[in-house]
């Protein structure tokens, strides 16, 4: 009776030992497999993976505890170096996308809202196309032999490069509770700068050597975060520490000047009331430094 207990409690032992090994392999096995998964196609060496970032949250700010707040206009010029990770590639890559086609991107998939200046109307795509000049096209041909006519559609195609510059509205305010001026972007605009066309008298479009701005739509930045949180933007410095388009705005890797504030007389625009360009870049950085003089004279010693 002792043997057959002893050979049972052995039996166990080895079954146990052995399970616990083939969980060992198993964990082993989905390490590898999962280390495997983040190679990157060219390297040996482990990526990150940015889609499985998440947002990082504001911190909690009552109406109570804010005692001054300021609304500003920025613009941003994507042909400044600082501004490039904004502005490459203007052609698509495996790997990168420019900020302008990343918002694109996230229309179509529903993942962001394009609205009016006012927020009040949405815009879909076939609007959007109209603004940027990329709807689909169908022209008639005359045959030579004059047998009839040919009709030719041809599709339309964003030209990624013409977006040199952005808008950003954003919100600075004090708060009392942590003694800090903090500042929240409100929304972005891509901005399309293109060559104007006139129509000759032959009918044909004839581009001339001026330029003009058009305001392509306004996204919610709010609400646009999660999805540009996980969307890496172009960096020509550091491929091992990748930045997403949200760090971009949140570190405030970027330069802008201001061109309007809120409550000014007639919500006037800096260029309006300057004589120059280097008068409206004075004016700018003026109003920078009344913001950061604000903080500092809240501040309590």
């Amino acid at each position: 009776m002792k043997n057959n207990i002893l050979l049972i409690i052995l039996g166990l032992a080895f079954s146990l030992a052995a399970f616990a090994q083939e969980n060992v392999n198993t964990a082993q096995n989905s390490e590898q497999q999962s280390e495997k998964k983040m190679l990157v196609a060219g390297t040996n060496l482990p990526k990150r993976n940015l889609k499985e970032r998440n947002v990082v949250p504001y911190p909690e700010t009552e109406e109570a505890d804010v005692v001054w707040q300021r609304k500003i206009w920025r613009a941003v010029e994507l042909s400044e170096k600082i501004n490039h990770p904004l502005y490459f590639p203007t052609i698509e890559t495996n790997v990168h996308k420019s900020f302008i086609q990343t918002l694109i991107d996230g229309i179509e998939k529903g993942e962001i809202v394009a609205y009016n200046e006012e927020y009040t109307d949405t815009l879909t795509m076939k609007d959007i196309r109209e603004q940027f000049d990329a709807q689909d096209r169908e022209y008639v041909d005359e045959k030579l032999d004059g047998s009839g006519d040919t009709t030719i559609f041809v599709k339309g195609n964003f030209n990624w490069g013409d977006v040199k510059e952005l808008l950003i509205t954003e919100e600075w305010f004090f708060d009392k509770r942590y003694s800090q001026m903090f500042v929240r972007i409100v929304g972005i605009c891509p901005v399309r700068v293109f060559q104007r066309a006139i129509t000759t008298a032959d009918g044909d479009e004839e581009r001339t050597s001026e330029y003009s701005k058009k305001q392509l739509f306004w996204i919610y930045y709010p609400d646009a975060r999660k999805y540009l949180a996980k969307t890496v933007c172009y960096t020509s410095k550091n491929e091992a520490a990748p930045m997403s388009y949200d760090d971009v705005f949140q570190r405030r890797k970027f330069s802008s000047r201001i061109i309007s504030e809120g409550l000014s007389m007639n919500n006037r625009h800096v260029d309006d009331y300057s004589r120059s360009g280097l008068e409206s870049m004075l004016e700018s950085e003026r109003l920078e430094r009344e913001i950061m003089n604000t903080e500092h004279d809240f501040w309590e010693y």
